[in-house]
């Protein structure tokens, strides 16, 4: 990271001719990231969208690319929330749920969280809470932290399948699940008929394996919350 990070600089006052804030440039690109399907935001683009003639007019105010993208994920943090004195199961699992609502709104998110040091007022708060929430547990710093990202990576780890998926079907123009079974259907039949991987040639060609899978978001969150509560005991 050549850049200093933006949580170093403070924002600068707008300019009669320009007016700018570091709040509307974080609010635009967040509107213009959700609206492309790959997440992307350039910042001539996003000039554009501001109505400013040159890019170089934003860095005034978030300093580089890699400012706005964290100017931009703690806008995002700022979406997560720890339930607090009910305990550190309930607090990881409020955690987890409203990441998920988060990345399932900014998709981009998961992408950006993955990336870029989690430092800014919104997340810091985040953290801070879900580990005040793991204090009575009397865990060693890195256990106590372990925690708390084994459900945030369940979270990023999801919003970026969802990001990847949904550019995926942009691309490919295949916006439903008729749409890729019908796609890959020769392949399957080609598969089949080799008879050289008759488990997967058996699941494939179950009726049942459109069937609702249990590993959802929320049952794969409470595995993982059981799977801490034994380094918790």
């Amino acid at each position: 990271m050549n850049d200093k990070l933006v949580w170093l600089e403070d924002s600068v006052a707008s300019r009669a001719a320009e007016p700018l804030s570091r709040e509307r440039i974080v609010a635009a690109a967040v509107q213009m990231a959700d609206q492309e399907t790959s997440g992307d935001v350039t910042m001539r683009a996003l000039a554009g969208r501001l109505g400013v003639r040159s890019p170089m007019a934003l860095y005034r105010y978030v300093h580089s690319k890699d400012g706005l993208a964290d100017l931009m994920a703690d806008h995002v943090y700022g979406q997560l929330s720890v339930t607090r004195g009910e305990g550190w199961r309930p607090a990881l699992r409020r955690l987890g749920t409203s990441g998920w609502a988060a990345v399932q709104r900014h998709p981009w998110f998961a992408r950006l969280a993955f990336s870029r040091p989690p430092l800014g007022p919104n997340a810091l708060a985040v953290y801070d809470a879900a580990l005040a929430e793991l204090d009575s547990l009397n865990l060693a710093a890195a256990t106590r932290m372990g925690f708390v990202n084994t459900v945030l990576g369940h979270v990023f780890g999801s919003g970026l399948a969802l990001l990847e998926e949904r550019a995926m079907r942009a691309r490919t123009g295949m916006a439903t699940e008729e749409d890729l079974a019908t796609a890959v259907a020769p392949y399957l039949d080609r598969i089949a008929a080799a008879g050289s991987h008759p488990h997967f040639t058996r699941w494939a060609t179950d009726p049942g394996r459109d069937a609702q899978p249990p590993q959802t978001f929320d049952a794969i969150l409470e595995w993982l919350l059981d799977g801490l509560a034994t380094l918790a005991d």
